[in-house]
């Protein structure tokens, strides 16, 4: 019985209490998103955190910039890093550490 009971409320969460409209303030908060999530994006920048896009395609992640600036009216910023390659990961954060006061 308690297994059954057990499957079944993890077969069938609970809806999320959580919203985007709970999210605080962030205003001096650092985030980095990885792969251009422009939905995750959108709502940390809605909520003023400084964010930025870790990403392999420079292309495309400055096409979710740009329309992320016409829906915030907020900027994003771009960090080259392709998360399978190890060498690549050590150059985002270096990059990273330039622009940001830790």
């Amino acid at each position: 019985m308690g297994v059954t009971v057990s499957y079944i409320s993890e077969a069938l969460p609970p809806r999320p209490t959580f919203a985007v409209d709970d999210i605080p303030d962030l205003t001096g908060r650092v985030v980095i998103v990885t792969g251009a999530n422009t939905g995750t994006a959108e709502a940390l920048l809605a909520h003023n955190a400084k964010v930025y896009i870790a990403a392999r395609n420079k292309e495309k992640t400055q096409e979710a910039i740009k329309d992320l600036k016409e829906a915030t009216g907020k900027e994003a910023f771009f960090l080259q890093v392709d998360l399978a390659d190890l060498p690549s990961i050590k150059a985002g954060a270096e990059e990273f550490l330039r622009h940001v006061s830790v």
